[in-house]
């Protein structure tokens, strides 16, 4: 079970009316399962308010219904209050840490949803969680929304491998539309034990010492400390896996944003008081993208990170890593860059 923190601007009324929540595209919610909890912060000039708890009871599906008086938010989820809706003040979180001297997690934690008041979705460690929860229950106001009846235009579509599959027509095309349905694509594979894709990355994980992907946690849009989400982070007691997804070929103009990512993730990862183990042995950055491109921008891309972690070699080991990723049969392979 996870906890995750979504986000609107001005729809929390919609969301608790019809028990859904809704995002714009499919990776948000890729990684949400039936049973996690989750809370919703509105957070806007008027209001920064957290409702909740709720229990997610369904999994992704897509749906044109109209249920919100604007945007196209039709990854969906279904929600269920946990007891009842309540809703809680940013200041309630404040005060509860001082109460419980925990000021420096509460913190963090009203800083965490400010600076990423803008992603759909923001997942917590368990710490975070069950902090949050137990707020709730001490300083949560009953909020009484009345329920609406949700119509369906059609039939809600599952959002699963087969329509990420189908949405990306991997039969005919040789990359993905989008970096956020690539994404989406590896965290749902990442879910079936027998998939291919777990099993590739599975070995490649296993080339770090300690840093089986049974014995690890899988995030998405994961924010270590900043706010800059890394697309996947697979992370365990030794190793924080970082994985910064690109659909097409390696190119030039890519490098200034690489190498601040190289940048933001090597050094906000050390000590990030977000991962559970602070003092992880090691960092693995993994760079994927669309097989091809020019050998010499690789080669460059190693030296770059290298540059990069000269300074940090006396506090972890760093690794550097390039994967590429092409379409083979209908079928997503990865495998490391030559």
């Amino acid at each position: 079970m996870r906890y995750y923190i979504l986000t609107t601007t001005k729809f929390a009324n919609e969301c608790i009316a019809f028990e859904k929540y809704g995002a714009g595209n499919a990776n948000w919610l890729a990684n949400i399962d039936i049973g996690d909890i989750v809370f919703i912060s509105q957070f806007n000039y008027k209001s920064q308010d957290l409702y909740g708890p709720f229990r997610v009871t369904s999994n992704s599906f897509f749906d044109r219904t109209r249920i919100f008086p604007k945007g196209k938010f039709y990854y969906r989820i279904d929600l269920k209050p946990i007891d009842s809706v309540r809703i809680l003040e940013e200041i309630d979180i404040y005060f509860y840490g001082i109460e419980k001297q925990k000021i420096e997690l509460a913190s963090r934690f009203i800083n965490l949803i400010q600076q990423n008041k803008h992603l759909h979705s923001i997942c917590l460690n368990r710490i975070e969680g069950e902090f949050l929860s137990r707020i709730f229950t001490k300083f949560g106001k009953p909020v009484k929304i009345k329920r609406k009846q949700y119509a369906s235009v059609g039939k809600g579509l599952k959002v699963d491998l087969e329509y990420l599959s189908a949405k990306n027509k991997i039969s005919t095309k040789s990359s993905f539309l989008s970096e956020n349905y690539l994404e989406s694509f590896i965290l749902l594979s990442l879910k079936e034990k027998d998939n291919c894709i777990r099993r590739q990355l599975s070995t490649t994980l296993n080339n770090f010492p300690e840093n089986k992907l049974e014995n690890s946690d899988v995030y998405n849009q994961f924010i270590f400390g900043n706010a800059y989400p890394s697309d996947i982070v697979i992370v365990n007691k030794a190793n924080a896996n970082i994985f910064e997804l690109k659909k097409d070929i390696l190119s030039r103009d890519l490098m200034p944003q690489i190498r601040k990512e190289m940048y933001k993730y090597c050094y906000f990862s050390l000590f990030s008081p977000r991962l559970d183990n602070q003092e992880v042995k090691r960092m693995n950055f993994f760079l994927l993208a669309l097989r091809g491109g020019d050998p010499k921008l690789k080669a460059k891309l190693r030296e770059e990170f290298n540059k990069i972690n000269q300074a940090l070699r006396h506090y972890r080991e760093n690794s550097f890593t390039i994967l590429e990723y092409y379409i083979e049969e209908n079928r997503l392979v990865i495998g490391e860059a030559k």
